[in-house]
């Protein structure tokens, strides 16, 4: 037993070191006018201001204008261009994104673009560009730090089908929940619960339903719910799982409940303290929602309680998906074949995931068959901790 200890208070210091990176992106719409006299370039810029965080920019008390002149020194255009405007950055508190607006005027030569911005502090970052070429909407260039260059002729040789919309963007779904540590983390979770392969399938596909509504919703512009708590509720629906699976080895549903009524109130009483009042309805809330939650699956074990409860916490992971995807700006020909692309790829990458994962887990019982619970709890107190990192640091 103590050595199953010793290994869950390893995993749960190494958790928080190995998955604190999460993916960096940012993304721009880049309008370019060559209909009059001079060619004129817009370019609108935005990142999460939480991503903006984690990338330890060193700023100091002028940073708004010390991160323009970052923003714009890093794209780097042709020769002849020089900024026509004051460039404007706002920051909208009700999607979490700061967003820098500029006009570039240029000659009549091929415009091109070689994208430098914050590969030095994350060489992982990804920057998606949104093209339109005198109001007519091109294909999205992905810049990496093996990729950095964009020309004005790639966009015209490219003719692009709804079919090659879905394929781009079914490859854009897949790989962002490839790199999409927390969702990972939820979805480890709930295999560690231990359910059977039926009731793992079901429970998975509550879960896509979840966040495929919301997806959705999020990218069509009808919904646009707080981006930095949506970010951390994705946090504490890891926490809740793993509590969960901690809770049914041990049989201390109320305990847990508890705990999770102390850790939501006194961040309530905190909050309130320091004058952050925009949480607190919603940290009371899922507060209730955890103690209840925990004494349902108390009173009837089993994944009928779990499945609703996973469909609710896809709804919201389906807006940390659907902010990334309306933030790159879709086409209106390529609204529904991105969607269902960027979703397929999730859903692709998600089951890819469980599958291996799945079968690494059925391996596993056969060696450790009489300590498999030890190691359950101790994996899940692994992910209740990176769960509580990510929730606290979203939210603060």
């Amino acid at each position: 037993m103590s050595k199953f200890l010793s290994l869950g208070l390893i995993a749960c210091l190494l958790s928080t070191v190995l998955f604190s990176h999460q993916r960096s992106e940012s993304y721009s719409k880049i309008n370019i006018d060559s209909s009059a006299e001079s060619k004129s370039i817009e370019v609108e810029f935005s990142i999460q201001t939480s991503v903006l965080q984690r990338l330890n920019l060193n700023f100091t008390e002028n940073w708004e204008e010390e991160l323009t002149n970052k923003v714009i020194g890093n794209f780097i255009f042709n020769k002849n261009c020089n900024i026509s405007n004051k460039p404007f950055l706002k920051n909208s508190f009700s999607t979490g994104y700061l967003t820098l607006l500029w006009t570039m005027e240029c000659g009549f030569e091929e415009s091109t673009i070689n994208f430098e911005l914050f590969f030095d502090e994350d060489p992982t970052h990804t920057h998606i560009s949104t093209f339109y070429i005198n109001s007519v909407a091109s294909p999205e260039k992905v810049f990496t730090s093996s990729n950095r260059e964009w020309k004005e002729t790639d966009n015209e040789s490219k003719s692009e089908s709804r079919f090659d919309s879905f394929r781009d963007y079914l490859e854009l779904g897949f790989n962002h929940i490839l790199s999409g540590y927390d969702h990972l983390a939820f979805l480890l979770a709930i295999l560690i619960l231990g359910f059977t392969l039926k009731s793992l399938i079901i429970v998975i596909t509550g879960f896509t339903i979840g966040h495929s509504i919301t997806l959705a919703l999020g990218a069509l512009g009808l919904v646009t719910p707080s981006s930095q708590f949506v970010e951390a509720l994705i946090g504490y629906s890891i926490i809740i799982i793993a509590l969960e699976c901690i809770a049914s080895i041990t049989h201390n549903h109320n305990l847990y409940g508890r705990l999770l009524i102390y850790f939501s109130s006194s961040l309530v009483i905190f909050l309130a303290l320091f004058g952050l009042q925009k949480f607190i309805i919603g940290l009371v809330g899922i507060s209730i929602f955890s103690f209840c939650y925990l004494n349902l699956v108390r009173r009837h074990p089993g994944s009928s309680i779990t499945l609703l409860v996973t469909s609710f916490f896809g709804l919201i992971h389906g807006f940390g998906f659907a902010g990334n995807l309306s933030t790159i700006g879709l086409m209106e020909g390529r609204l529904l074949p991105a969607i269902a692309g960027f979703n397929i790829g999730v859903e692709l990458g998600q089951l890819l995931i469980v599958l291996v994962v799945y079968l690494i887990f059925s391996q596993m019982t056969k060696f450790i068959k009489e300590s498999i619970n030890t190691a359950r709890v101790c994996a899940a107190s692994a992910l209740s901790c990176l769960g509580t990192y990510w929730f606290l640091e979203r939210l603060f």
